[in-house]
């Protein structure tokens, strides 16, 4: 297995080269700085001896007794320690090693000249003496430029290779590095959009990038693979969501259908064609126990397929049974036994329904005919005997009979209008109807009904629970309220009536009637009069306790005591 090579690594190596070599130049460069420096002094100093010279020769002519200080001072120039450097520089030319010798020989004669105060032949050497000076200040400015042209040209090659460098750095980084992760990031956003078979990465180099495009590459095609098995798993799981909600639907709206109306034949029709239609069944059948009217089907039997069954039974009870055949796709069971379920719960209800109806009609009558017993059938007895004596006394002749037969008719009139009166309270208490299942909203409409029978004020105030009775003793109760709240209009000779239903002490539920009358006498009723019997039989009914009593400040108070066990 090939060694792996790191990228970062080569790349800082390279970087780690160019700064050597910039290094090395920079130090080439400031030795050759160095080295010039000392150029333009040497150059000044050996042009100063042609000066110098010219000077000699005048101090010779006019001042001879300065001449040994001004050949000292030549005598320094010429041996100044530039000057002497030149001959001990490794790169300075021969040509001006010589020079300087040569005017260092020939300077050693002008000298003794001047101090032999040899005048002509220090002025007969001395245009030779300055012709060498020149020369070797020329060779100076020579050798001068050549090194100025030196560092020039090694600088510009050294400009050259690290500009080298760097491409070469450059080109390298651009090759191992920017190019695969341009490949990667093309690659990623691939993978981003679900392009999980991407571009072809560099996976063949031996580096980090090689490695990652090869850990990439893997990465993505194991994606791809988890992709299409999440596809393949959420697709299942939509499709049984979309059953699942189709059946939940399906099993709301027969909900809705079958609680918002009362059963019957079409609505079971209804139902069963939906769950057909929905359900992709190829048949459906329903037989109820007891109506078999209502036996439908929908459909083709067809003998070959299996028929499923489900009974309809609710507490061992059966109703019904429910049958059908599956189509494509096939029903989900759990839906068809929830809307078996469901039917037997409404057959159930149905038949409860149906059931408590003829009771409550039993009972209604029973208390009609009782009413209309103790009432109106004792009124027309009564009529019936005054009649039979009104036709007797019609026989007889006499001033007496006349008189007895004004009586009898009186009497006739007042029980018939006693009765009319009676038959007029029957039909208002036989036509109380309970709009709201609230307590308060329905005493309010049962004393609503009385004011304009009285210019007495009368209050409600109830701090039961808005449901606390069913209907049927919701209806009792109200019957009762209406009855005590006539008995005070018409007897109390009060001015208010306030009806308060509560919770007492015991936790019990009080419903009080209570006027500011003169109270009521005695609890026996006059000769007629049944409104106190029919009271305490509806309590009776309820199960509840009533109490009818005068008020210690005065007024009537009719209290009823409902039991915990009714509720």
């Amino acid at each position: 297995m090939q060694a792996k090579r790191s990228v970062t690594i080569l790349i800082a190596k390279y970087l780690f080269l160019i700064i050597i070599a910039a290094g090395l130049i920079i130090a080439l460069s400031l030795a050759i700085m160095a080295g010039n420096k000392s150029d333009a002094e040497s150059i000044n100093i050996s042009g100063s001896l042609r000066m110098q010279s010219y000077r000699l020769l005048y101090e010779m002519e006019n001042h001879p007794e300065s001449v040994e200080n001004n050949l000292q001072r030549y005598e320094k120039s010429l041996h100044a320690p530039v000057l002497d450097g030149i001959q001990h520089q490794i790169f300075t030319p021969d040509a001006v090693k010589q020079s300087y010798q040569s005017l260092l020989i020939h300077w050693a004669s002008m000298a003794d000249f001047a101090r032999k105060h040899n005048i002509e032949a220090y002025r007969a050497n001395l245009t030779n003496y300055v012709g060498e000076v020149d020369y070797f200040v020329f060779e100076l400015q020579r050798f001068s430029e050549q090194k100025w042209l030196f560092t020039v040209l090694v600088l510009c090659f050294a400009m050259l290779l690290i500009v080298g460098m760097v491409s070469y750095v450059i080109w390298f980084t651009q090759r191992e590095v920017v190019k695969p992760l341009k490949l990667l990031t093309r690659a990623s956003m691939q993978v981003q959009m679900r392009q999980f078979s991407h571009i072809p990465l560099e996976t063949q180099k031996n580096n980090e990038l090689g490695t990652l495009s090869r850990v990439f590459t893997q990465m993505s095609s194991e994606l791809g693979n988890l992709y299409s098995r999440l596809e393949e798993t959420v697709n299942e799981k939509t499709q049984r969501l979309r059953q699942t909600n189709r059946s939940l639907t399906t099993l709301y709206q027969s909900s809705q259908l079958l609680t918002a109306n009362a059963i019957n034949d079409k609505i079971l029709s209804r139902l069963l064609n939906h769950i057909r239609v929905s359900e992709h069944l190829r048949y459906i059948a329903l037989e109820v126990l007891g109506a078999e009217h209502w036996d439908i089907a929908f459909g083709e039997k067809q003998e070959d397929r299996t028929l499923q069954i489900e009974e309809l039974k609710v507490e061992n009870k059966p109703f019904g049974v429910l049958s059908w055949q599956a189509g494509l796709p096939c029903p989900d069971p759990r839906m068809m036994q929830n809307l078996a379920q469901m039917l037997s719960r409404a057959l159930y209800f149905h038949h409860n329904q149906r059931q408590q109806e003829q009771l409550l009609l039993m009972e209604e009558r029973s208390i009609i005919a009782r009413e209309l017993h103790d009432s109106l059938a004792q009124v027309l007895s009564f009529l019936q005997i005054q009649l039979t004596l009104l036709k007797h006394n019609l026989k007889k002749e006499d001033e007496s009979s006349k008189d007895k037969s004004l009586a009898i008719i009186a009497d006739f009139e007042q029980a018939l209008s006693g009765g009319y009166a009676q038959l007029r309270e029957l039909l208002a208490t036989f036509r109380l109807t309970v709009q709201e299942a609230n307590l308060q909203l329905a005493l309010e409409q049962v004393i609503d009904s009385l004011r304009s029978q009285t210019d007495m004020q009368m209050r409600v105030n109830s701090q039961l629970p808005s449901q606390s009775l069913n209907p049927q003793q919701l209806v009792h109760l109200l019957q009762i309220v209406r009855e005590a709240a006539l008995n005070a209009i018409k007897h109390s000779q009060g001015s208010t009536i306030e009806i308060n239903a509560r919770t007492n002490a015991e936790g019990e539920y009080e419903i009080l009637i209570e006027d500011d009358g003169v109270g009521i006498p005695s609890l026996d009723e006059p000769e007629g009069h049944y409104g106190l019997n029919i009271m305490t039989e509806r309590s009776n009914q309820l199960n509840a306790e009533l109490h009818i009593g005068r008020r210690a400040q005065g007024g009537t108070q009719v209290k009823i005591t409902l039991p915990h066990t009714l509720f």
